[in-house]
Formats: structure tokens, C-alpha cells, sequence
């Protein structure tokens, strides 16, 4: 018969094993590495982290007050309940994201991007809307934003959903893109946003060496190439920054 000891001594790794694997969950939310909090100053060497997210023991309260500080849902580290789940962060009537989005952690991380009723074609074109009409907001990690999408201003993002398979490898149909709206110039090579002929189009742009623009798509299978001269009329709606389920771009 076991002793009261050894039950207790069971019951805290099993405790230790859900806490480790608990704050590998939140790291890989918030894509941070192990070595980020040795990088900005908090002296946790990368191979603690990882004894820690092993489950080999439980990391301090000092950790866990500087993980709050990088938008981890300590909550949720240490209970395995989720903070919004108190919170309603996540209203019925929003729109989700599916896949490995970066879900907030508690209502302060939280971040409304707008999803817009426009879509962007990745073939033909969709019809473009005389304005910007929202359907809802998504809620995404602001902490996750701030760190994965430095340049972009948090404001200025906007959702839309991507059809069609001239983008396949790069964008799948249905995908959501993530697009910055305050770029309205290709100042570097990336898929972009762009409207033409009253149509939506999701295309990867790039500057030639003779300052042309050369506008095509990803997919080998229905390769198509067209060269900007001037004479287009075309207006960049942003560039994609990101797409889900968790592309970088």
C-alpha cells in the first residue's frame, strides 16, 4: 500500500508535468522561443525554460510575472483554465479564427482586427465594394501582433478571406489574409492586395531591374505573369503580412 507521502509526491509531478506542458502551449501561442526572456534582460538561461516546459519542475512566481509581461495567460498556466473564460474575450456574435492563430489571452491583449465582406481572388478577380464593409471583428493576441508584425500598425490591419488557386503553396482558397493597409507602394517584393478594373486580386508583385512591376502568381500549375508599364490602372489595397492557418509572410 502506498503512503500518504508517496500519493503526494505523485499527485505534484503530475501537477509539474500539466504546468510544464501548460507554458509550452503558451510559447508556442505567442511564438517565443526559449531564449527570449534571457534576450531581453530577465536572466532565465533557454535551458531552464525548457526544464521548466518539460515538466522536470515549476517555474517561480518571478517567471510567471514576467510571462504575464509577454502576454502569456498565467491562468492558464498554472490552472489550465483560461483567463478570457472569465472574461468573455471571445463575444458569440465575434468571428474565430481556426488553426494555430494567436488567440488573446486575457481582454488587455486582446486586439479587434476588422474582417471585411470584400475578398480577394486569387484567379479571375472578385468584385470590388464601392467602400470597406465589416462583417465583424476578429479577436487576435495584441502581444503576438506587436512582436510577429513589428512594421505594421496595429490599426491598420484588416482580414479578408482568399479564393481561388493561382496563390496555391503561398495562400490556400479559403485562407484568411492578414493585410496591412497603410502600404499603398511596393517598396519591397511580397504579395499584395491590389484592385483593377473595379476587381480584387491577391498577387505577388515584385520591381523588376528596369523599374517595371511584374505581377504574378504561386502556383507552378496555372503560372501567369503580367508586366506594369504605367499605362495599368492599378491601386494597391495593402500588402499580406500574414495568413492563416500560420503562414508568415
Amino acid at each position: 500500500m502506498s503512503s500518504k507521502k508517496e500519493t503526494e509526491s505523485v499527485e505534484d509531478s503530475g501537477l509539474v508535468q500539466g504546468i510544464g506542458s501548460r507554458l509550452r502551449t503558451e510559447l508556442e501561442r505567442l511564438s517565443l522561443k526559449a531564449d527570449y526572456f534571457s534576450e531581453i534582460g530577465k536572466g532565465y538561461a533557454k535551458g531552464t525554460i525548457y526544464a521548466w516546459a518539460r515538466g522536470d519542475n515549476s517555474p517561480p512566481a518571478a517567471f510567471l510575472s514576467h510571462a504575464a509581461d509577454a502576454g502569456m495567460d498565467v491562468q492558464f498556466i498554472i490552472t489550465g483554465k483560461r483567463a478570457s473564460e472569465n472574461q468573455d474575450v471571445l463575444a458569440p456574435s465575434r468571428h474565430a479564427l481556426t488553426g494555430p492563430a494567436p488567440t488573446p489571452a486575457h481582454s488587455e491583449d486582446t486586439l479587434y482586427i476588422p474582417l471585411l465582406s470584400a475578398t480577394g481572388s486569387m484567379g479571375p478577380g472578385s468584385e470590388a465594394l464601392a467602400a470597406d464593409v465589416v462583417m465583424g471583428d476578429v479577436p487576435v493576441s495584441l502581444v503576438w501582433v506587436k512582436r510577429n508584425l513589428p512594421r505594421s500598425r496595429p490599426e491598420a490591419l484588416r482580414l479578408v478571406h482568399a479564393y481561388g488557386d493561382s496563390m496555391r503553396g503561398t495562400l490556400e482558397s479559403g485562407d484568411f489574409a492578414l493585410v496591412d493597409t497603410d502600404i499603398h507602394s511596393v517598396d519591397i517584393d511580397g504579395v499584395y492586395v491590389l484592385e483593377a478594373h473595379q476587381r480584387l486580386f491577391i498577387k505577388r508583385v515584385r520591381q523588376r531591374m528596369d523599374g517595371k512591376y511584374e505581377i504574378s502568381s504561386d502556383n507552378p500549375a496555372i503560372k501567369q505573369i503580367d508586366i506594369l508599364n504605367g499605362g495599368h490602372e492599378v491601386r494597391i489595397c495593402g500588402m499580406v503580412v500574414y495568413g492563416w492557418n500560420g503562414r508568415r509572410f
